[in-house]
């Protein structure tokens, strides 16, 4: 049982009883009565009382900063050296600290050589690192820097700025910088590769710009974010398979040394770019993208006969009913659409490895659904914005997004549905590409 639950009647909040009569009783007669927000006012005791605790941390971190206790500027007697200390306090600087109860007046103490960095109240911080947080938070959650501003001063009473939100985000640039660059894993089963497309301000104005990102199945069967990544000259606003194969370059310098399944759309050259870093990757076309690219030219009555025949395609069981139902679906189609017949007799033989596979690692590989799962979710912060003011705050904005959501998949406590079954599959099909221990060790399945 808790302390709280064992002890009757005591309150979680309860000091002692001469603080209490002392420090606490003449603050509560004064808001009895009163709403809360009342007492949070300027120049209140409560505000007073927060800004004193503030103060009283910031002198015991400038005693420890200088080893000696307030007024003893002079050394003891019986010391050898100089009498005066060579670093003393130097007097005080007024601050505003903006925190979630408002608007509170502290002194910050000086020493005269300026060595002294608090850590209660950072140098230049006017805002509390909760609300530095919370304000993060809002526009990682979609809020443009207006309904930030907006939102902060309702809720907190603070007089913010459009701008402190976006300085407040350019803080985040190096932490950033390092997370997109941090080391990968030698090797992922399964890689997903896309490309979204944001409208971008540039010099010559605005302009949709795609935004490269890599996703991956790692051995703990988890989807991991391990790349975001933007094109910096203007020729890059395009997707391209030259600039997918710059990408798997800088991967491959990131330490990931082998791909064994990679799963994308069709972009024209993209496998190409794949195998000129990883020869061995098998290239997984998505599908769905090859279904819809299909359909585009059917009418609206047709369609679903014609999606009905595909899909018997791809959901055969085997290779060889695969191939029967193309034939059916020459048959049936040729004369109105042999474009759709064609696409899919030059695409079969891509598609071959997928009936080699179980149906957990098939049903894992045969779409991006994964990574297009996790566009959707980027969207929905982006939405909000016309465009964006330029490449950074593009890159920072995502990259905040992205992170937010790789910590939630690597916070899950389980692994994806089936996963022992899938490591146990993949030495079969790569055998000689995987560490003999990996995916059964202990932190696999945690």
């Amino acid at each position: 049982m808790s302390e709280k639950k064992r002890i009757r009647g005591k309150s979680a909040n309860a000091f002692s009883p001469e603080i209490e009569e002392l420090l606490l009783a003449p603050i509560a007669r004064e808001m009895a009565g009163k709403p809360l927000s009342e007492g949070l006012t300027a120049g209140s005791p409560l505000k007073q009382l927060i800004g004193r605790i503030v103060e009283m941390a910031l002198a015991e971190e400038m005693e420890d900063h200088l080893g000696y206790p307030a007024n003893e500027r002079m050394r003891p007697e019986n010391n050898e050296s100089e009498s005066r200390r060579e670093n003393t306090r130097n007097g005080y600087s007024p601050k505003t600290l903006k925190t979630s109860v408002g608007e509170v007046d502290i002194r910050v103490p000086r020493d005269r050589e300026s060595t002294f960095e608090p850590q209660v109240v950072r140098r230049h911080q006017t805002i509390s690192q909760e609300i530095e947080q919370r304000i993060i938070s809002m526009y990682i959650s979609g809020m443009t820097t207006r309904d930030i501003e907006r939102h902060v001063e309702e809720m907190y009473g603070l007089d913010t700025s459009a701008m402190l939100v976006s300085r407040l985000s350019q803080k985040l640039d190096e932490e950033l910088t390092q997370w997109r660059n941090r080391p990968l894993e030698p090797v992922y089963p399964v890689v997903f590769v896309d490309a979204m497309h944001m409208p971008v301000r540039h010099a010559q104005g605005v302009d949709s710009t795609a935004v490269y990102h890599v996703c991956a199945y790692n051995e703990y069967g988890k989807m991991e974010v391990i790349g975001l990544y933007m094109a910096e000259h203007e020729s890059g606003r395009k997707e391209s398979a030259r600039y997918w194969h710059q990408i798997f370059v800088e991967l491959e310098k990131r330490g990931l040394k082998d791909i064994l399944i990679l799963c994308a759309d069709g972009l024209t050259g993209l496998e190409e770019a794949a195998r000129a870093v990883y020869p061995k990757t098998r290239f997984q076309p998505c599908v769905l993208h090859m279904l819809r690219a299909s359909t585009r030219v059917v009418g609206h009555r047709e369609r679903s006969a014609v999606c009905k025949s595909i899909k018997d395609i791809y959901a055969a069981p085997s290779y060889e009913a695969a191939e029967a139902a193309l034939v059916k679906l020459a048959e049936q189609w040729e004369t109105r659409y042999p474009g759709i017949v064609s696409q899919w007799t030059q695409n079969l033989p891509r598609l071959a490895n997928m009936w080699t596979y179980s149906a957990p690692l098939r049903t894992m590989v045969y779409t991006t659904n994964a990574v297009e799962n996790i566009n959707r979710q980027v969207r929905k912060v982006t939405k909000n914005r016309a465009s964006m003011p330029n490449r950074e705050s593009t890159l920072r904005l995502i990259s905040l997004v992205l992170r937010d959501i790789n910590s939630r998949e690597m916070n899950k406590k389980y692994a994806r549905n089936e996963w022992r079954r899938i490591v146990n599959e993949l030495p079969i099909h790569f055998g000689d590409r995987l560490p003999p221990d990996w995916g059964h060790r202990v932190q696999a399945w945690c």
